[in-house]
């Protein structure tokens, strides 16, 4: 046993040779815990040290850490102790070892006796015989070889002690400046992703914690973190930072910090996720996910669950963009792309006309910015889109001129950013949108498709896909690409659920019908109440019938507001035929009064 005046120069001495080992080097996480456990200590706070200590000091976790459902600091105690056993593993010549016994975070200091000249001799006989084998190919996993010096020469055994002595000390001496002068010539910073125009929220995502009971499992950490923090990049609307450790000192700038844990591999990847507030430490979501783990392997269903997890986060009208808008006192400051970005959110929510030319003024002082910000750019040119009077998605009377647009000035705008943004799904999706609007279907199609190929989790993507497959009549492709966006979305919108309408008045599948009519009854327009009223037709509920004969009343043309949204004739037909049955009288195209009709007496419909 040492004495106790030696303990804390030995202690602080271990520290510091272990964390200029070549494996604490590559272990921010090992390292800055061994850091906190060491100052606590050496400070004589050792015996205070505790749990919930750890979690606020050094991990970032709040005043709602609960360790029954937070396991972090137990793992990273455990991950510590298989450093350090590992490291002294390497280094088996030494007499004085850091250790932390179970049960405490104290750390101590254990001497132990060098082995006899006999056993080490034993020992090198051992270790030889095994390699020896492992050469031969003998079955088996060889041991590492050990480390162990040969015995000492007597007549050198005291001259040999005092130079290993003051090697030592050099030694120690030259860890205690060189670890010093790493940081300050070399700090530790988090790995920065690609990154969005300023003021877009910024989210640090952490390595995910194994808590499985398979250490070699560990290799999945930062596999799982990679593929959520590419995800998340895609959609544009947040800066990423990944992470070298789950540290308050890597947080600074950060909005918010996402922190999650891999809770199975056998069967199923089990994956759970928290969004925390980095000023507030207040945990603003959670979710677990799970996809089974099939022929195709773990990344494909880490693919799966990484798609829907950024899907929820990222996109619009996502968690962070719900967070983030400007009546709640969120990320996004009021002069900011992204604030005005949230405008256009909210605009669409409801086509208000004062929240449009709320959002459109937003955008006026930043026209430069766009020019380099394909989220920002496609925002605007959505309400672009919405201010075309030919294309009746709102009331554009009330509109200044200068804020309305038109169909040859909206081409234009949405292919020029789709050549300046080739990789951004979010400007192939605007794209897709307008030529879908002027009957430009195949065309509409594909650059929906390549929306989709750029980022498979954006539910928005899939969503005007299905509008522009249903234009063409394709109703099966509408109603699937439907369903995956409603899917991915943490909030479907309520326009993706007419596709799955649509297609399930056609196919007279009820079941499908009264699911998306549920969904569908959330959406704002004209065109709402007409197809909730082929709906209840085809299903057969007459007092919802009755109720929305009393709120259409007679139209001259109950497919007016319709015709822009479904375009394909067998889907129109269809609505038409379920609408007559209702009580409506829907009059044939050509039975339509028009400017150029100039005898409507030679009409079809003339009687």
């Amino acid at each position: 046993m040492l004495p106790d005046g030696q303990k804390l120069e030995v202690l602080q001495r271990e520290v510091t040779l272990i964390l200029e080992s070549e494996a604490f080097a590559r272990s921010k996480a090992n390292r800055a815990l061994l850091e906190y456990l060491a100052k606590e200590c050496l400070a004589g706070r050792g015996d205070e040290i505790t749990e919930y200590g750890i979690a606020h000091g050094l991990l970032g976790r709040g005043d709602e850490f609960d360790p029954s459902t937070d396991p972090i600091v137990r793992v990273r105690m455990r991950r510590l102790r298989e450093a350090i056993n590992g490291y002294y593993a390497q280094h088996g010549d030494r007499v004085d070892r850091l250790i932390i016994p179970r049960g405490s975070y104290a750390l101590s200091v254990l001497r132990v006796e060098k082995p006899s000249t006999a056993e080490q001799q034993n020992e090198e006989a051992v270790v030889d015989k095994v390699a020896r084998d492992d050469v031969a190919g003998t079955e088996g996993s060889a041991q590492p070889p050990s480390d162990a010096q040969a015995p000492d020469r007597p007549k050198m055994r005291k001259v040999f002690g005092l130079r290993f002595v003051l090697f030592l000390i050099v030694v120690f001496a030259a860890g205690v400046l060189g670890h010093g002068i790493w940081h300050v010539v070399f700090p530790s910073s988090p790995i920065e992703t690609a990154s969005t125009e300023p003021g877009y929220p910024v989210v640090a995502i952490a390595p995910f914690d194994n808590l499985t009971d398979r250490a070699e499992n560990d290799t999945y950490e930062k596999d799982v973190q990679r593929q959520l923090a590419g995800d998340l990049e895609r959609f544009g609307r947040v800066n990423v930072r990944v992470l070298n450790a789950d540290l308050n000192s890597e947080l600074e700038g950060a909005d918010y910090v996402l922190r999650g844990s891999i809770l199975s591999l056998v069967g199923h990847l089990d994956l759970s996720v928290a969004l925390v507030d980095v000023e507030t430490g207040e945990e603003l979501f959670q979710t677990r996910m799970s996809d089974p783990v099939d022929a195709q392997g773990i990344y494909a269903s880490l693919r799966a669950v990484s798609h829907r997890m950024s899907s929820y986060l990222a996109a619009q009208g996502g968690v962070i963009s719900a967070l983030g808008r400007p009546d709640t006192g969120a990320a996004g400051a009021p002069d900011s792309v992204f604030s005005c970005v949230l405008k256009t959110d909210a605009f669409l929510s409801d086509y208000s006309p004062e929240k449009f030319q709320t959002a459109y003024r937003c955008f006026e002082p930043f026209s430069d910015i766009l020019e380099t910000d394909a989220v920002g750019s496609t925002s605007f040119g959505t309400l672009m889109l919405h201010s075309v009077p030919d294309f009746q998605f709102m009331d554009t009377s009330g509109l200044p001129e200068a804020m309305q647009s038109s169909p040859e000035k909206l081409t234009e705008y949405a292919e020029g950013f789709a050549d300046r943004f080739p990789g951004s799904d979010v400007v192939f999706i605007l794209l897709g949108a307008v030529y879908n609007v002027e009957g430009k279907t195949d065309l509409a199609i594909r650059a929906l498709r390549q929306a989709v190929e750029l980022n498979p989790a954006n539910p928005t993507a899939y969503g005007v896909l299905s509008y522009a497959y249903l234009s063409a009549d394709l109703l099966y492709e509408a109603r699937d690409a439907a369903l995956r966006a409603i899917d991915l979305g943490a909030n479907a919108s309520a326009y993706m659920y007419l596709p799955v309408l649509v297609s399930g008045i056609v196919h007279k599948n009820a079941r499908m019908v009264d699911m998306a009519r549920k969904g569908y009854a959330d959406q704002v327009g004209p065109s709402r109440n007409m197809l909730l009223l082929a709906a209840a037709s085809m299903i057969g509920d007459r007092d919802e019938v009755e109720r929305l004969l009393a709120v259409v009343g007679t139209p001259e043309d109950p497919l007016a507001e319709i015709r822009m949204f479904v375009q394909g004739e067998i889907a129109l037909s269809a609505i038409a035929g379920y609408l007559e049955r209702a009580g409506l009288d829907v009059p044939e195209p050509d039975c339509l009064p028009s400017e150029t009709a100039s005898d409507p007496q030679g009409s079809p419909c003339a009687p």
